[in-house]
């Protein structure tokens, strides 16, 4: 089994429908397009702290890391970060 999870940076959405919008909004100006944006600060932060936790797929020896993709960071545009997990 596996889900894609996004942690986004912001005031907390009012809703499910707003969080939706929002996650679109996202999504359209950060992941789906050519233009590279490097992550904010917070969320490079974010992945770090992941990152301690649970290695990265790309050092995981003993087949643990519960990312799908790697490097993770690699996932992680401007204020938001969209990954698989398994």
């Amino acid at each position: 089994m596996s889900y894609d999870l996004a942690v986004w940076e912001g005031e907390r959405p009012t809703d499910d429908a707003v969080a939706g919008r929002l996650f679109s909004e996202l999504y359209d100006q950060y992941i789906d397009t050519d233009v590279e944006q490097p992550p904010t600060e917070r969320i490079a932060t974010y992945v770090a702290a992941l990152l301690e936790r649970w290695c990265d797929l790309t050092e995981d020896e003993d087949d643990t890391s519960p990312w799908s993709t790697s490097p993770l960071i690699g996932e992680a545009r401007g204020p938001l970060v969209y990954f698989p997990m398994r």
